[in-house]
């Protein structure tokens, strides 16, 4: 778990701590309200289309496809006894090549505050720590915010398969030569998927 202070708009009293952690079973509810609570267009960007049932999506983040080449990380407010998800990034490794796609949301009162940064480096060290090669992820043309956090974070920027969107990628580790191979195709973490 990795613990941030934060103190950006908070008072000298207020004891509150950013607290970026691997999600599990427990957290399907919160996740899903976090899902939920995005405004429109955050959840049209993260999801690259329009999603309705947040309830089964959280499932299926947390439960039904929780394996050891996926993860999912939250970012959680805590204040005095309450608890808030105001981000997530998810993770899927293709074992073959040792490359993962990610995506990431945060709550629309937390953009531009450096939170993606935070899950986005907290992300690779998770698939550094596993052994994982490099991640990749793709985003909407449109959207800037990602763009500039993929860039600002060293991602490379290129073509996508979908004509919307744009392909980001970063090496981590190098990988042994034995894995060095083609890129395959990746389950995808975007919801749904065309």
């Amino acid at each position: 778990m990795f613990i941030i202070p934060w103190s950006e708009g908070m008072t000298a009293r207020e004891t509150s701590q950013l607290y970026i952690r691997t999600a599990d079973e427990r957290d399907v509810d919160r996740l899903a309200e976090h899902f939920a609570a995005l405004s429109y267009s955050s959840r049209h960007n993260r999801f690259m289309g329009a999603v309705s049932n947040f309830s089964s999506i959280a499932f299926d983040c947390l439960v039904r496809n929780r394996k050891p080449d996926r993860f999912t990380l939250i970012a959680e407010m805590r204040h005095d006894a309450s608890e808030a998800v105001i981000g997530e990034a998810s993770y899927a490794v293709e074992r073959h090549t040792g490359l993962g796609e990610f995506a990431i949301s945060i709550c629309d009162a937390w953009q531009n505050r450096g939170l993606g940064s935070a899950l986005l480096s907290a992300l690779q060290s998770r698939a550094v720590s596993l052994g994982y090669f490099g991640l990749f992820g793709e985003t909407f043309k449109t959207n800037e915010q990602m763009r500039a956090l993929a860039r600002k974070a060293g991602f490379a920027v290129g073509r996508s398969d979908d004509w919307r969107a744009i392909r980001f990628d970063k090496r981590l580790l190098d990988p042994p030569h034995e894995v060095k191979q083609t890129r395959r195709a990746v389950p995808s973490l975007w919801w749904p998927r065309a």
